[in-house]
């Protein structure tokens, strides 16, 4: 039995085929739970750590949950796994005072960066949707997001109101009632998203004014606040699939100032991010969708990087599934909206990208431009990276991977296919 986005549920019919990576014996095997494609269709990383035991309370790994604040979180959206103990601490304290200061970590975090919150303490993006032509000063860190966005020159966060349309599809339970919301099948539904996305795309009609003092303001236009009356646009400004990239650099370096740094942080959107120990090696699996399969293609060893990114055309976790739609023909709505027109593209099924240097969202800005595309461009986005970044991708049944930076191992071969590996550096020394 397979498993399969409706939005609503997990259902027992097979749509899309999960091929794993053979064991010892070099036999592959079907992913059949949502709970394996977790760790295995994003690719999300296992940290190395030379120690023994995976007790709680004894010294080794262990996943930290966050209490029950009853205020708005993003904690059911990562895991924080520790390596409790590693640095002589007391594994029990230590992941008590953890415990603690990750749930007003990931309380702060969301207050900061998710469009539907504001706080009267913390003053996030939230505060700025709800004062459009209003200047207001935020968070520091919230306003250095925006920075981070306005110097990256992304205006997919004014897709708001596309992608309220794109969330209405993910959550149909079936596909007639997704119909009415394919940008693809349905003419009149694509032209309202082409209209949508051509505010967000134009500076005169919405941009984000920054100025000292973390003073910002959004500015709206009269015609756009006209378009968005009659057509009940009520939020201008979101950063949708993009907040845990700022959420997971937020949490991962509050915890590091407090001490805390033998550990990770990983979400089902592909963002990961280390806490910044020393001496953690970093391995990922690259997966390839090709039609309604998912190949394991391999194993990447990535080293010691500060974080990775992984965008994908799938949905990697019951958490991501919100993200994503499977039409029964095994056509794939994501959330990768391009802002020129207001429809999903993904250049490949995977790409993951690392670096030693660059947070989640820093990383995440480098790179979507070559994702959110057409054709993918492995020359172009590796003279982009001036050796700031690593990325590998399948093409034609071979891992690529854009230096040797990134070491291949387990590659996939069985009666179905068999995947190779290069690099672009060997294919430009040719």
């Amino acid at each position: 039995m397979g498993w399969f986005s409706t939005g609503r549920g997990y259902s027992s019919e097979s749509r899309i085929e999960r091929i794993d990576l053979p064991e010892e014996s070099s036999k592959s095997f079907k992913i059949k739970t949502a709970a394996a494609i977790m760790l295995a269709a994003v690719g999300i990383l296992a940290f190395v750590w030379a120690v023994n035991g995976l007790l709680a309370k004894e010294p080794g790994w262990t996943e930290i949950e966050a209490n029950n604040s009853g205020e708005p979180t993003c904690a059911s959206e990562f895991v924080l796994h520790y390596n409790a103990g590693a640095d002589g601490s007391s594994p029990s304290g230590q992941i008590k005072a953890l415990t603690a200061l990750y749930t007003d970590v990931s309380t702060e975090a969301e207050k900061l960066f998710s469009s539907s919150v504001t706080d009267d303490n913390i003053h996030g993006i939230g505060l700025l949707i709800a004062n459009v032509n209003k200047p207001v000063v935020l968070d520091k860190e919230a306003y250095d997001a925006l920075v981070l966005l306005t110097q990256a020159k992304s205006r997919e966060l004014f897709l708001a109101p596309v992608y309220e349309q794109y969330t209405t599809l993910f959550f149909c339970a079936t596909d007639e009632e997704a119909e009415d919301f394919d940008p693809l099948g349905n003419e009149k539904h694509r032209t309202l998203l082409a209209e949508m996305a051509s505010f967000a795309a134009d500076p005169k009609q919405i941009d984000i004014e920054l100025n000292d003092g973390n003073r910002a303001t959004l500015r709206v236009s009269e015609e756009y606040l006209d378009y968005a009356a009659q057509n009940g646009i009520e939020a201008f400004v979101d950063l949708y699939w993009m907040k845990n990239a700022f959420a997971a650099d937020y949490m991962a370096e509050k915890m590091a100032a407090a001490g805390f740094t033998d550990g990770y942080l990983t979400c089902g959107e592909g963002f990961t991010r280390s806490l910044g120990g020393k001496d953690i090696s970093i391995s990922s699996t690259i997966y390839d969708r090709v039609g309604q399969t998912i190949y394991k293609a391999a194993s990447l060893q990535c080293g010691d990087v500060k974080s990775v990114v992984v965008f994908h055309d799938y949905p990697a976790s019951r958490q991501n599934d919100r993200y994503y739609y499977q039409f029964a023909d095994g056509r794939m709505i994501t959330p990768y909206i391009a802002v020129s027109d207001g429809i999903c593209r993904s250049s490949v099924s995977n790409l993951t990208v690392c670096s030693g240097t660059q947070g989640c969202a820093q990383l995440m800005l480098a790179v979507k431009g070559a994702y959110i595309s057409d054709k993918f461009s492995p020359l172009k986005l590796q003279k982009k990276s001036e050796g700031k970044f690593s990325f590998a991708f399948c093409r034609d049944s071979c891992v690529i991977c854009s230096s040797s930076e990134i070491r291949v191992s387990n590659l996939l071969s069985d009666s179905d296919v068999s995947y190779s590996s290069k690099t672009l550096e060997a294919e430009s020394e040719k």
